[in-house]
């Protein structure tokens, strides 16, 4: 039987730090991830990657939507016939779980060994949560479908903010672990083995081809100046509710990361990821235009869209 962990958490929320965490804790043991990531290019498979580890990435929209669900399905079946002992799931941070206990009961009679569904740990972002859990529904079924609710950036907020994220919660989902934390230091490990599945029955996913976001990458045509790139972010960041990738810079790769009003750019020391830099829109197609238009600004020709 292997161990199933879902880890969901809205874009930037902090998904990936806690998951690189987890696989740290487990290090030596035989883990399997499935990644998941709504552009087209994968960005936290090559943050995440590591030697003995087995993943596989899917993208182009969210696990739990009709546009990529059956690639979902046939990779637990795949996973189920590994030789793994665990298998952590980072769906998209507009991932819908709601109906995770469903799809591995349709799925049973086609896997090789069965799955033990620990549970779903949720990554809350405590400075962006207040606003978005109200105008996008994956939010709240992420919530009311989780285990545990890590509240993350605790450093970035007041007491108030965190008592009043915390009362959210526990109205939205009253039987969940709440834990606070900045960086998303906690003991990984015994928080993945102590948690229960939430006792709310399946329901419909809100993922759907109508609701999903709109996502463009941008591919870089040589070096791109860094601070070009930095005044090129901070203009389409009330556009986006993400940006992220990896962009070349004197030789060297730099991994971008950019949420809300935060802009981190770090240089890269891992393997050759695939270079671009992915914008997911809060706008949809409109944000064309803006991209176009901060292009001018000193990256035109050197960001192709």
């Amino acid at each position: 039987m292997i161990k199933l962990t879902l880890l969901t958490g809205f874009l930037g929320s902090g998904k990936t730090t806690l998951m690189t965490n987890i696989l740290g804790s487990y290090s030596g043991e035989k883990v399997g991830m499935i990644i998941n990531e709504f552009g087209k290019t994968g960005v936290d498979g090559a943050l995440l990657s590591q030697d003995g580890i087995q993943m596989q990435e899917l993208t182009g929209g969210s696990i739990f939507c009709a546009c990529i669900k059956k690639d979902f399905l046939q990779s637990l079946i795949e996973m189920s016939k590994q030789d793994i002992s665990y298998l952590f799931i980072e769906p998209s941070g507009l991932a819908d779980p709601s109906e995770m206990s469903r799809i591995l009961s349709d799925i049973a009679p086609y896997l090789d060994k069965s799955y033990d569904y620990c549970g779903v740990v949720c990554v809350i972002d405590a400075e962006t949560f207040p606003k978005l859990s109200t105008i996008l529904p994956a939010l709240p079924r992420q919530v009311e479908y989780c285990s545990a609710a890590v509240i993350n950036k605790a450093d970035l907020v007041d007491e108030e903010r965190i008592a009043e994220i915390t009362q959210k919660i526990t109205e939205m989902n009253p039987n969940c672990e709440i834990i606070v934390t900045s960086y998303c230091q906690l003991d990984a490990r015994a928080l993945a083995e102590r948690i229960v599945p939430a006792e709310k029955a399946a329901q419909d996913s809100t993922n759907t081809v109508e609701t999903r976001l709109c996502s463009y990458v941008l591919k870089p045509n040589g070096d791109i100046p860094i601070e070009d790139l930095g005044k090129f972010v901070e203009k389409l960041l009330p556009y986006s509710y993400r940006i992220k990738g990896f962009l070349p810079l004197n030789g060297d790769i730099i991994t971008v990361n950019a949420v809300g009003e935060v802009l981190n750019i770090d240089q890269w020391t891992g393997d050759t990821p695939p270079l671009g830099l992915v914008i997911i829109s809060a706008i949809g197609i409109s944000i064309i235009s803006h991209i176009t238009e901060a292009l001018k600004d000193g990256l035109e020709g050197k960001l192709l869209l």
